[in-house]
């Protein structure tokens, strides 16, 4: 109910600049839902939101910018795909064949005769490339044990 009232009382005013401290921290999924939406509306009027949160997912689907920080120093910050792309290590398309046998091939020019033949042969069910989602980019910069907090700007 805190977070909640402090929402409320945030929003109430018609400011340019929003400061949110981890804005659904404790809320069901139905409600967290429900602010990311109010907060995406306020983005798309204009509003500037500066928000905190340890939830990787709610900062790849509402910020715009992100800075990841670790013992209080940025370790990484861009756009939520820049950061993602920038650490992908393994560049590796997963492609799922019509029997559900998974290969993994490198995401290359070596690959291409081997994707072709499975498209021109209609073998492929799926394709998809296996880029870190935020979570894992920051687990990777700042090891399983750290303690978690990225700030959206």
């Amino acid at each position: 109910m805190k977070n909640r009232t402090s929402l409320a009382r945030a929003v109430l005013s018609d400011s340019k600049i929003l400061f949110l401290d981890e804005p659904t921290s404790g809320l069901d999924p139905t409600t967290a839902n429900e602010i990311h939406e109010l907060i995406l509306s306020y983005r798309d009027k204009g509003c500037t939101v500066f928000m905190t949160t340890h939830n990787m997912t709610e900062a790849e689907t509402l910020c715009d910018h992100v800075a990841l920080l670790h013992q209080g120093v940025v370790v990484a910050q861009g756009t939520p795909k820049e950061i993602c792309l920038h650490h992908n290590k393994n560049k590796q398309l997963i492609i799922t064949l019509n029997n559900n046998e998974v290969l993994t091939l490198s995401n290359g020019p070596e690959s291409a005769e081997r994707l072709q033949a499975l498209m021109l042969h209609d073998e492929i069910a799926m394709i998809r490339s296996n880029e870190p989602d935020l979570k894992n980019v920051f687990l990777e910069l700042t090891g399983n044990n750290a303690t978690k907090m990225e700030r959206c700007i």
